[in-house]
């Protein structure tokens, strides 16, 4: 087993809830994600986030098996799609119900470095620009065009945004390292369904298709602080 195989494998146990134990006494992730609903209300009329066009809603049935609701259409099952069983106080989501790629603000005639992602690997120096993308510091871009589709940066400063990254907005309301351990154990997923040849192009259907395990979020937290313990050694290999 490579050390990349490894870390997936690790990845994999900690989005089944096989990582670390959970807790009755947390709050369920249901409540989580009510909450993460009123909150995206809020920024939809705030114009900060898009409205989604189709929203996807995913509850137990009475039969006690995964539906999905698609905007105004009848919740189907999707018991046939939901690739495992997860722990009780867990749900499912669409990862486009809790993120969206948006971009940067337009400034013009402000200088500052471009953040392409020669420079955020360190390969390089930032192109200093008049205008771009403005992004704040700590603002998380990922890569949809370029071979390393679906790699996750955070700003380093206050600079302009390298025109093949998207800014991630994820729900703040969750805990962000969560969902970019799983975005990560991903990777391979959305390299191999790229659209375009000559420049590839992330495939956002397939992004925000993928099904997302929810634990509450207190195990988010001892779920990716026991990943952090574990990924030093992987390292070493």
């Amino acid at each position: 087993m490579t050390a990349q195989q490894l870390k997936n494998s690790i990845l994999q146990l900690a989005v089944q809830g096989k990582l670390v134990p959970q807790d009755p006494n947390d709050e369920p992730a249901s409540v989580l994600l009510e909450r993460i609903r009123a909150e995206k209300e809020r920024l939809i009329k705030e114009k900060k986030i898009k409205k989604e066009k189709n929203p996807s809603v995913i509850f137990r049935g009475a039969d006690n098996l995964p539906y999905e609701k698609r905007g105004k259409s009848e919740p189907v099952c999707i018991a046939d799609e939901v690739p495992f069983e997860i722990p009780e106080g867990w749900e499912w989501c669409r990862l486009g119900s809790i993120c969206q790629l948006i971009d940067g603000e337009k400034i013009q005639n402000k200088r500052y470095n471009n953040l392409d992602a020669r420079y955020m690997r360190r390969k390089g120096d930032a192109k200093v620009l008049d205008s771009g993308k403005y992004v704040e510091k700590g603002t998380r871009l990922i890569l949809v065009d370029d071979e390393n589709l679906g790699e996750v940066f955070t700003a380093p400063e206050n600079e302009y945004m390298g025109s093949t990254f998207k800014v991630l907005w994820i729900a703040p309301t969750l805990f962000a390292n969560y969902i970019l351990h799983f975005i990560d154990m991903h990777r391979i997923t959305l390299k191999c369904s790229k659209k375009g040849a000559a420049i590839p192009h992330l495939n956002k259907d397939v992004l925000f298709g993928l099904f997302l395990p929810i634990p509450p979020l207190n195990e988010q937290h001892r779920i990716v602080a026991k990943i952090e313990e574990l990924l030093p050694h992987i390292q070493k290999l």
